[in-house]
């Protein structure tokens, strides 16, 4: 099976057609993602703090507007442990006022 120089110049043209039409895909796709959910303010919800405790586990801290919600996240699951009455305070670095927030709010979800 020989080709001409006809036949490298088609595939050469279908291929590029076919290289333009998937990055023109991506593109949109792109940008139809970033207009639904990331590119707004991130003001309105945030993470404050997290807590490794397992090698999948975390226990967060997140500010939406207002409100401040310690949840659990754990590998398939994210669960609301509880509302924090007063907005977390800025801590030193090795995080001693978080976990004691943490453990105090977990307290009074227990009934403790």
């Amino acid at each position: 099976m020989t080709y001409g120089m006809d036949g490298f110049a088609s595939l050469f043209l279908e291929v590029g057609a076919i290289v333009i039409v998937l990055w023109g895909a991506l593109w949109f796709l792109m940008r139809r993602g970033r207009s639904i959910g990331g590119g707004g303010s991130t003001r309105d919800c945030q993470v404050v703090r997290q807590l490794a405790i397992g090698p999948r586990e975390r226990i967060v801290v997140v500010r939406i507007g207002t409100r401040e919600l310690v949840v659990g996240v754990g590998t398939g699951s994210v669960s609301l442990l509880c509302e924090l009455n007063e907005p977390l305070v800025q801590t030193d670095p090795n995080g001693m006022v978080f976990g004691d927030a943490v453990r105090k709010a977990l307290g009074r979800w227990r009934g403790g």
